[in-house]
C-alpha cells in the first residue's frame, strides 16, 4: 500500500501545523519533503494507493477489501 496526498498546498499545510516531538529528529519541512520525493525512483510495482485527501473511512474501506482479496 502507498498512502499520498495528491493536494500539495493541502499537504504543506498539514505539514506546518505537525509537531511531532521526537528526540534527535528534526521536524521535517516542505524543502525537505519536496527533496525526498525527488530522491525517490517512481514505484511501478502493483499496490493499492490511498489518497490522504479521500475520506478516512472510504481509504479504510478500500484498504480492508485490498488486504482480505486473493
Amino acid at each position: 500500500m502507498e498512502v499520498l496526498c495528491s493536494d500539495d498546498v493541502l499537504y504543506a499545510e498539514r505539514l506546518s501545523r505537525r509537531t511531532r516531538h521526537i528526540e534527535g529528529f528534526p521536524e521535517p519541512t516542505w524543502e525537505g519533503v519536496l527533496r525526498r520525493r525527488a530522491e525517490f525512483p517512481p514505484w511501478t510495482d502493483e499496490r493499492l494507493v490511498l489518497d490522504s485527501v479521500t475520506e478516512r473511512s472510504e481509504n479504510l474501506k478500500r484498504a480492508l477489501r485490498y488486504l482480505v482479496s486473493p
